[in-house]
C-alpha cells in the first residue's frame, strides 16, 4: 500500500518536474526570441518596448560611437539594439574628423552603418610617379590599377598598378596593324574597364570616323569594329561574361560579338536607341521614337529568343527615356527615367520569352526639375540608385526607401563615379570630393586634381588620383587615410 502511494507521488512529482521544465524552455524561448527580434524592457516606463538593432563598423575600426549623448562602451566594429524613432550617430576617433548622420532605428528591423569612412584631419597627397601628361583616365573595378593614356594623339596605353604607396608602371604601345593608321587628326581615349578587370576599352578617333578597340593587359589589342565589319554607335562589356561584349549598331540593333572568335549575333533587339547590361547579364533597352512619338523599354533575359516590352510611353521625341535592371539580394529592381521623371521598382521578370505574368511595385519616385542626363545604380551590390539632371544628384536606398537630395561642392554636370559600394565621389574642376550616397558626411580631399579618375586601394587605406602642381608637372599620387 505505501508502496502504491510512493510511485503515485514519484510520478505527480515527476509530471510537475517535467511541466515546470517545459514551461521553462518555452519561457526561455519566446524571451530569447523577443530578444532578437529588439524587444526591451524599459525601466522608466514598465513596459516592454521593441526597438531595432543598429550594426556598426568603420574604416579604421576601432572607433566611439556616440548614439544622442551616450556613448557606448564597445567600438567598431560592434552592434546594439536601440530604441525605434530618430537617433543623431557620431563615430569618432583621435586624429580623424568624427563621422555623424542623423538616422531612423525602425522596430525589428536592422540598421547598417556599416560603411563608415573616416578621413584623417591632416590631409597630404604624396607623389608616387610623374607623367608627361594626361588625356584619360580609368580605373579598374578590382581597384588595382589604372589605365591611363598621357598623349592622345600617341597610340599607347599606361597600366598603373598600385601597391600601397608604390605604384608599377608598364606602357603598351598598340600594333599599327591593330588600329586604323590612315587618315589624320588621330585621338586615342579610355572608355571603360571590363568586369574582371583584364581588358580597357578604347576608342579611337580619325578624320570624321570612330573604331573600338579592346586591348588586354599585356597590350594585345583587338580591333572590334574591324572585325566585325558593322559601325558601332555603343559598346558595352558584358558583366557576367567577360568574353562577351554588347554594341549598338548603327543600323539600331543590339548585337552581342563573342571576343574568343571574332563571332557576331544576329539583332537581340531591332529599333532600339540605348541599353543596359547588368550584372547578370540581361539587356534592358529603349526604343527610337516612332512615327507618333511612342517610345517602349523593354528587357531581354540571358539565353532568351526574343525581348519583351515593359511600358510604353507616348510623346517622347525628343525627351530622354532609359531603363536600367539590377538585381539586389534576389530581388530585381527597375530603374525608369522619362523626361524629368524617375520611377524605382520591384519587379518580378519571367525570362522575356516567356508569357508568364510581369509583376511591378512602384517604390519611389525621385524628384528633378528637367530631364535626366544619367541614372545608375551603385556598384556591385547596386543598394542604391541614383538619377542626375545637370548639377542636381538625388540618390535612393532601396534597404531603407529612403530618398535624398545630394549637394556637391563641384557644381560640375559630368556624371557622378563611386569610390565603392556606398560612396559617391566626383573629380572636376581641379576638386576632389567624395562622401555618403546620401551626400552626408562631404570631404574635398584635393583641390590640385586633374581629369576625371580616382581609386580607393582595395584595403581601404590608400585613395589615389592625379595632380597637377604649380610647376605644371603632373603626377599620379596618393593619400593615406591611415596606418
Amino acid at each position: 500500500m505505501n508502496q502504491q502511494k510512493n510511485r503515485r507521488k514519484q510520478r505527480i512529482k515527476l509530471t510537475f518536474t517535467y511541466a515546470v521544465m517545459t514551461l521553462a524552455v518555452l519561457a526561455l524561448a519566446v524571451v530569447c526570441l523577443m530578444l532578437v527580434q529588439g524587444y526591451r524592457l524599459d525601466f522608466d516606463r514598465g513596459t516592454v518596448r521593441q526597438g531595432g538593432m543598429m550594426q556598426f563598423d568603420s574604416r579604421p575600426d576601432g572607433a566611439i560611437i556616440q548614439i544622442d549623448a551616450a556613448t557606448l562602451a564597445s567600438r567598431t566594429a560592434t552592434r546594439i539594439v536601440a530604441t525605434a524613432g530618430q537617433h543623431t550617430v557620431t563615430v569618432s576617433k583621435d586624429g580623424f574628423v568624427p563621422w555623424q548622420k542623423q538616422v531612423n532605428v525602425k522596430a525589428g528591423s536592422i540598421l547598417w552603418l556599416n560603411y563608415v569612412k573616416l578621413v584623417p584631419t591632416s590631409i597630404e597627397a604624396k607623389d608616387a610617379m610623374e607623367l608627361a601628361s594626361l588625356d584619360s583616365a580609368a580605373a579598374a573595378p578590382d581597384k588595382s590599377r589604372f589605365a591611363v593614356i598621357q598623349n592622345k594623339q600617341q597610340p599607347a596605353v599606361d597600366f598603373l598598378k598600385v601597391d600601397n604607396d608604390r605604384i608599377e608602371h608598364k606602357q603598351r604601345v598598340l600594333s599599327a596593324d591593330s588600329y586604323t593608321a590612315d587618315g589624320a587628326n588621330h585621338s586615342f581615349a579610355i572608355e571603360s574597364w571590363s568586369k574582371d578587370s583584364k581588358r580597357v576599352l578604347i576608342s579611337h578617333y580619325f578624320d570624321d570616323s570612330k573604331e573600338y578597340l579592346i586591348v588586354d593587359l599585356d597590350g594585345k589589342a583587338q580591333n572590334i569594329t574591324r572585325d566585325i565589319g558593322v559601325q558601332i554607335s555603343k559598346l558595352v562589356f558584358d558583366k557576367s561574361d567577360s568574353q562577351n561584349v554588347y554594341v549598338l549598331t548603327a543600323d539600331s540593333d543590339v548585337r552581342r560579338i563573342r571576343l574568343s572568335d571574332k563571332t557576331l549575333s544576329g539583332p537581340l533587339i531591332s529599333d532600339a536607341s540605348d541599353f543596359y547590361v547588368s550584372r547578370n547579364g540581361w539587356i534592358s533597352y529603349t526604343t527610337k521614337p516612332n512615327n507618333s512619338g511612342e517610345r517602349t523599354i523593354g528587357y531581354l533575359s540571358k539565353g532568351a529568343s526574343k525581348p519583351r516590352a515593359l511600358q510604353t510611353f507616348k510623346d517622347m521625341s525628343g525627351r530622354s527615356l532609359n531603363l536600367a535592371i539590377e538585381e539586389y539580394y534576389y530581388d530585381n529592381f527597375a530603374l525608369i527615367t522619362h523626361g524629368k521623371m524617375v520611377a524605382v521598382k520591384k519587379v518580378k521578370l519571367p525570362a522575356s520569352d516567356s508569357t508568364d505574368e510581369l509583376q511591378q511595385e512602384l517604390l519611389a519616385t525621385l524628384p528633378l526639375a528637367t530631364d535626366v542626363s544619367y541614372a545608375g545604380f551603385s556598384p556591385n551590390e547596386h543598394l542604391y540608385v541614383y538619377a542626375q539632371a545637370g548639377a542636381s544628384l538625388v540618390t535612393y536606398n532601396l534597404e531603407l526607401r529612403s530618398i535624398a537630395n545630394v549637394s556637391m561642392k563641384t557644381t560640375a554636370t559630368s556624371e557622378i563615379a563611386w569610390l565603392d559600394n556606398s560612396h559617391i565621389m566626383r573629380v572636376s574642376g581641379g576638386t576632389f570630393e567624395f562622401g555618403d550616397y546620401d551626400g552626408t558626411n562631404m570631404h574635398t580631399m584635393a583641390t590640385d586634381a586633374v581629369g576625371s579618375a580616382a581609386m580607393q586601394s582595395s584595403n581601404n587605406r590608400f585613395l589615389y588620383y592625379f595632380r597637377k602642381h604649380a610647376s605644371g608637372k603632373i603626377t599620379a599620387s596618393y593619400i593615406k587615410m591611415y596606418d
